[in-house]
């Protein structure tokens, strides 16, 4: 029970129709919308039908049933290919020519095919918040609410999650099924960019494959620092801290480098903690899956920017730039910030140079901003809690304008608008403030200052040698801009914003901010495999060899990593604290509440198996106890009372009730309908979601 909910791998035969269709339209889009080469366009078809099928998906999902929002996109994605083919009116709609990277495509299959075997076997990063998201995206709630307490809406990059959410609308699949195929697709995908990117830049036959080795592969180098000497390791003993997780490994700094991880859901072999990074971990590792994405967007826009074959194609960047800033946030703001950043330094230095595609792009980007502050998503509720306030006064109420809001929003709702102006008392939303002394952030080893000579050495090591190449990736990337790939110049000012930001600023949940390094790694770690192979380029040979063995030691770290996971290929997991009863039981129950029914169950596994919010009462103002006192006491009376219309049960927390609260719950009483149920072989552990609407009044 991992893959289908009704058992027929034929389920999936819709879903593969709408992706291929989304494909075709990309490949269009791509021949038509962009000067690409033979060799590129099917490959950068697939990753834009994905996007923007991503990006239409979330727009229709705002107001049309879930199984529109999922078969619309790809129909609308191919009548725009149609009609870029039909405007351009020259050469082939589709040339047979771009066939000929199938054994790319075969090898972009095995690539997925391996990323799979590890994800099945694995449950790892946030796995209950990320199988909830797919569920109830697939099952219509869109933008979704906060599942713990769903009169909020969840303030989260769910872009990823389409393509899962996908896979359970229209392919039949499990939550944990879906998830795990989307992350492997992606990945794959992902690859196959970097294989286009490397083929450009690198222009040897196995300049692609290489490209596609560093951004899988490359990650800090912590393992370095057990060749220090032993007195180094014993003084970071007394100022490096470890941090969330890292910390349950309960041993010195200098003992937890050759410990174990302790983290839930690992490979049986477990990852090794010196092999690990906070900054930049390698991509073999990345199963949580936005991370996935906002890399293969990074790729695409990458591989388009520089070949705009018209105006019109503005509208499909500034689209791909939105999806990004659904899929995550903190890159897509770092790109635009660097791209403005670029703008203004370089034409304050060149002012009559003009670059190619340049004046579209930044169109494109200005497009997007609008776009992405109002489609969901977490700069949606970040300027919503801005202006109106979430859990204080937004800027509006500060200003006294909390009666005009109370008049505007009732007057939308004489026009069917539901509109609801909070006014809560305190203040502030955004959560950044200044950083001092300066620091290295890491999200296992936390703030390391720069004025502290040993955790200085630690931050080091923990980014990584390409950080000594920095001052060369940057002299090339202008060169380069210069002679008219101004893409390099973007990306290489954004590498130098992604990691200072972090350095003098700190926000609330201080390790979300180190995303921004890991931009600046992964981009410069990309640069320098390019930087290596220029023989143009003029720097000494020594550091260019230097740079070669830089890039071969942050790849063997992904290696050690991904060996590794091999342990996990062989397993097959359900997601974390399922098994094949709670899979039998999404396969009765999964998509068939009524919309407008309120469910109660365990906050987080009700959701998944059901795809529907099954957290607070509608009523209850957060925080609330009076969901865990009817999970302490379950009663029919008192969850009629608060308006529940179906109710979960799991043997294993029903057993854990005192018989008398068992006897008293009114579960059994004959209006209670049961609406679903399974048992296990031995007759003793249940999943049962029982119907109590005929016993309301």
């Amino acid at each position: 029970m991992y893959w289908y909910r009704d058992g027929n791998p034929l389920s999936l035969l819709p879903w593969l129709v709408v992706m291929l269709v989304a494909w075709l339209a990309g490949w269009l889009l791509a021949t038509h919308a962009f000067r690409l080469q033979a060799r590129e366009r099917l490959i950068a078809g697939l990753g834009l039908g994905l996007v923007l099928y991503v990006w239409l998906a979330n727009l229709i999902g705002h107001w049309l049933s879930p199984d529109l929002t999922f078969l619309l996109p790809a129909l609308i994605l191919l009548i725009v290919g149609v009609l870029f083919g039909w405007r351009r009116k020259e050469g082939l709609w589709l040339d047979r020519e771009d066939l000929r990277v199938w054994p790319w495509l075969l090898a972009g299959l095995g690539l997925v095919w391996l990323f799979l075997l590890w994800s099945k076997g694995l449950t790892l990063f946030d796995e209950h918040k990320n199988l909830s998201l797919i569920s109830i995206i697939g099952n219509g709630d869109i933008p979704p609410r906060f599942f713990p307490n769903y009169p909020l809406n969840f303030i989260y990059h769910y872009g990823f999650h389409f393509i899962g959410a996908s896979l359970m609308r229209l392919g039949g699949m499990l939550p944990w099924s879906a998830f795990d195929v989307s992350k492997a697709l992606l990945w794959g995908e992902m690859l196959l960019l970097a294989v286009l990117l490397g083929k450009r830049y690198i222009g040897q036959r196995w300049g692609g494959w290489a490209a596609a080795a560093v951004v899988a592969l490359a990650s800090g180098t912590r393992y370095l620092l057990l060749l220090l000497p032993p007195a180094f390791l014993l003084q970071a003993d007394k100022v490096v801290r470890l941090q969330g997780t890292s910390a349950l490994i309960g041993k010195p700094f200098s003992e937890a480098l050759i410990s174990p991880w302790p983290v839930d859901g690992g490979p049986p072999m477990p990852y090794m903690f010196g092999f690990l990074n906070g900054i930049m971990d390698p991509m073999v590792m990345a199963h949580q899956g936005p991370n996935i994405f906002s890399v293969l967007i990074l790729l695409l826009v990458w591989l388009l920017l520089p070949r705009l074959a018209s105006r019109w194609s503005i509208l499909l960047v500034a689209a791909a730039f939105a999806t990004w800033a659904l899929a995550w946030e903190t890159t897509y703001a770092l790109f635009i910030s660097g791209l403005i950043v670029f703008t203004i330094i370089y034409f304050w230095q060149k002012r009559n140079l003009r670059l190619p595609d340049f004046n579209s792009v930044l169109a494109a980007a200005a497009l997007s901003i609008p776009v992405a502050l109002l489609q969901g998503g977490t700069l949606t509720e970040l300027v919503r809690d801005f202006l109106f306030g979430i859990e204080g006064p937004g800027l509006l109420q500060s200003f006294g304008f909390s009666n005009l809001l109370s008049s505007l929003g009732t007057s939308l709702a004489h026009f069917g608008f539901a509109v609801s102006i909070p006014s809560a008392p305190t203040s502030s939303v955004l959560g950044f403030s200044f950083r001092w002394p300066p620091a290295i952030l890491s999200s296992h080893l936390g703030a390391l200052s720069l004025f502290s000579p040993v955790q200085l050495v630690v931050g080091l090591f923990e980014l990584g040698p390409v950080i000594l190449f920095t001052p060369w990736i940057t002299r090339w990337a202008w060169r380069r801009a210069n002679a008219g790939d101004w893409v390099l110049g973007v990306l290489a000012t954004t590498a130098w914003l992604g990691l200072f930001i972090p350095m003098f600023l700190q926000y609330e949940a201080d390790r979300d901010i180190s995303r921004l390094s890991w931009q600046a790694l992964l981009t410069w770690t990309i640069l320098l495999a390019f930087v290596v192979t220029d023989q143009a380029f003029p720097w000494r040979p020594w550091i260019r060899q230097a740079a070669m063995g830089s890039l071969a030691i942050m790849v063997f770290g992904g290696l050690v990593i991904a060996g590794t996971q091999f342990s996990a290929a062989s397993t097959t997991r359900l997601g974390d604290g399922y098994n094949e009863l709670d899979a039998a039981i999404a396969a009765q129950i999964w998509g068939r509440i009524p919309a407008d029914a309120i469910v109660f169950g365990p906050m987080g596994s009700t959701t998944v198996l059901t795809g529907h919010l099954s957290g607070q009462l509608l009523s209850e103002p957060p925080p609330s106890d009076i969901w865990h006192s009817l999970m302490a006491t379950p009663s029919l009376e008192r969850l009629l009372a608060g308006g529940y219309d179906f109710a979960y049960i799991d043997s294993r927390v029903w057993d854990d009730l005192a018989p008398e609260i068992q006897a008293a719950s009114g579960l059994d009483t004959d209006c209670v309908v049961t609406f679903a149920e399974v048992w296990d072989n031995s007759h003793v552990n249940f999943r049962r979601m029982l119907d109590l609407r005929p016993c309301k009044p």
